[in-house]
């Protein structure tokens, strides 16, 4: 939609670091901004969400005030019955519209039945993400519950009572867990060496010339049948891992390192052990007379929590994966008729322009257009976004804590010349030479004991955790997702830096302080 000059519209760096294809902006973008309304609305949040609108192809968000009575109790009992409503049937129905739209066949159809299938990816692609923020929502509202309960019983450190949820097993872990086990599979059979030693971009030609090599890539794709939805962002334009394995092949690498397979008896095993323990403990200290209400907000909450990364799994990839796929096939049909160039094109569309397009088969050359929008996206990477854009905010209003959870303090740039200072996500002291990463072909110089220093972290990022020394992020609060990951592998972690990956020298030595903040450089 377009940005209305009379509202505030603020820039969100850790959820969209690069400008968006038209495509990506009409589409899952806007999808975000509808679905939260629309989430809030049906849990009667005390919070209205946020309208989204694109800016010189990047993203703003303003936030809306509820248009219905907020129920606290109601939203409440929504939130913490999460995992009950996901069970119940949120899951199978993402899981039949996911279906619905690996099946799509664009090619094929009259114009009229292919504007009905987009009409039908958009449709779906709305609901799945209303399903999406629901259980955000659920999630993250049950969990900060539990912390402020949690608060008024035992008070002490603040990442504590978010301590108790670490352990549980989620997608993501399983991910990497799978992940573990392909490079088992590859010492056992003796190609361990050529995924260490050659370019990522060589490895898969050269595993084909051999048997044991090919046995590798039949686990490799199954892997990739099950995670390869992953992708470094949600942009549609950017192709999955399925497509293009370098980012697990890198990731391999890392895996197989000396430092990774030190860190292999950190398994599931262990941390489902410390977690049990130090809910046993967490129990003990608190009254009896409070304990058992207190025991039953947390089995709830531990339900909740691990789909966090469920969620992820199931929408943000393999729901964004088959729309990705299905556009691809839109663009293969223009393609045949002349229009574009490439199938790939389509994403310099906006799905409105897609839908004009599709509604007379042979119609006028769109190439132009997508041209012209992929000079302009190559503009927009060339500067930085404002963080305000339209009306300033008429005062300065306190910062809701829960915020700063999530995403930090956004525009704050805290510290001096040979140190940053931002949020401590993560306990743990940790030195080493310092790789700053902006997309998936900078993992190739990454390698065992480095800081990984970036914008931000994503759950595909997850693999190359257990092989670094520490992790510096210039987003994010103690909530975000680098955050709670890096504690889960018990990874020294500093999140909120705002400016590391433009003062941090890619290959500087850095200290890293997960428990205070700091960040050393040099």
């Amino acid at each position: 939609m377009t940005a209305d000059p009379g509202l505030t519209w603020t820039y969100d760096r850790s959820h969209y670091p690069e400008p968006l294809t038209p495509m990506t902006a009409s589409l899952w973008f806007e999808a975000m901004g509808l679905g939260i309304q629309r989430a809030c609305r049906d849990l009667k949040a005390p919070f209205g969400g946020f309208r989204t609108a694109t800016i010189g192809h990047w993203a703003y968000e303003s936030e809306l005030e509820p248009d219905w009575e907020p129920d606290p109790e109601a939203f409440r009992r929504s939130c913490l019955g999460v995992a009950d409503a996901w069970d119940a049937g949120l899951r199978d129905r993402i899981e039949q519209s996911t279906r619905e739209l690996q099946a799509m066949r664009p090619t094929r159809p009259d114009a009229a039945t292919a504007v009905a299938m987009l009409d039908r990816l958009v449709e779906i692609v709305h609901d799945q993400w209303h399903i999406h923020f629901v259980v955000v929502l659920g999630v993250h509202v049950s969990r900060e519950l539990l912390a402020e309960r949690y608060g008024e019983l035992l008070g002490g450190d603040p990442l504590e009572p978010y301590r108790l949820l670490e352990g549980l097993p989620n997608a993501t872990l399983d991910a990497d867990a799978d992940l573990a086990r392909l490079a088992g599979t590859a010492v056992r059979l003796d190609v361990a060496s050529l995924l260490t030693e050659l370019p990522s971009d060589a490895v898969v030609a050269e595993l084909r010339s051999t048997q044991n090599g090919r046995e590798f890539l039949a686990e490799l794709d199954r892997h990739l049948l099950d995670f390869g939805a992953r992708s470094r962002l949600h942009e549609l334009a950017e192709p999955r891992y399925a497509e293009h394995p370098q980012f697990v092949i890198e990731s391999l690498r890392l895996t197989l390192s000396a430092a990774a397979t030190a860190r292999q008896d950190d398994d599931a095993g262990r941390r489902a052990a410390d977690r049990n323990r130090r809910e046993a403990e967490t129990l003990e200290r608190i009254d009896a007379a409070q304990r058992r209400a207190f025991s039953e907000l947390l089995e709830r909450v531990k339900r909740a929590a691990p789909l966090e990364e469920g969620h992820t799994l199931y929408i943000d990839q393999r729901g964004l994966q088959a729309v990705r796929e299905a556009l691809l096939g839109f663009g293969a049909r223009l393609v045949a008729q002349g229009r574009l160039d490439r199938r790939e094109d389509v994403f310099m569309l906006d799905r409105h322009g897609l839908r004009r397009a599709l509604l007379r088969d042979h119609g006028g050359r769109l190439q132009p257009e997508a041209g012209r929008r992929r000079a302009e996206l190559d503009q927009a990477r060339s500067r930085e976004p404002e963080l305000i854009v339209g009306t300033p905010p008429q005062r300065a209003a306190a910062v809701d804590p829960l915020f700063v959870k999530f995403y930090g303090t956004p525009g704050v740039d805290r510290g001096d010349a040979g140190r940053l200072i931002g949020h401590p996500a993560s306990p743990g002291r940790a030195s080493g030479t310092a790789r700053v990463v902006r997309d998936a072909g900078d993992l190739g110089r990454v390698s065992a004991g480095d800081v990984l220093v970036c914008t931000t972290t994503t759950p595909s990022w997850t693999p190359v955790f257990a092989s670094l020394a520490a992790l510096v992020t210039d987003t994010g609060g103690i909530l975000c997702h680098a955050a709670v990951i890096a504690r889960e592998y018990g990874l020294p972690a500093v999140v909120g830096a705002e400016t590391a990956t433009r003062r941090i020298a890619d290959g500087s030595v850095v200290t890293v302080d997960g428990s205070t903040g700091d960040v050393w450089i040099g």
